[in-house]
């Protein structure tokens, strides 16, 4: 049985499968490094930065800062529904005002 080509898949589908994982998995995991088709979706699809989640959860190692924040509302392009954050300043808070 010949294997998948993960690149291949529609971008719909791709999408889906995506939309699956944490916003700290889509900033630094490992999605990303799949393949380019994936990374491009990863920065380039604002569906997938709708609702941003940026909680520190207890299984995660990763150091969440204000620009990685930042970076993942940017992404929304201006669609970003709703953001779950901690310890955010008055300057981010201000930031996702405007955006």
């Amino acid at each position: 049985r010949p294997s998948a080509d993960w690149a291949d898949l529609p971008i719909d589908a791709l999408l889906s499968v995506l939309q699956y994982l944490e916003t700290i998995e889509l900033m630094v995991g490992g999605a990303g490094r799949v393949c380019r088709s994936w990374r491009r979706a990863i920065r380039n699809e604002p569906e997938l930065w709708r609702r941003i989640d940026m909680r520190i959860h207890k299984y995660h190692n990763y150091r969440i800062d204000e620009g990685m924040a930042k970076e993942a509302v940017r992404r929304g392009s201006g669609r970003c529904e709703s953001f779950w954050g901690e310890d955010a300043t008055d300057h981010f808070l201000l930031f996702l005002t405007e955006q």
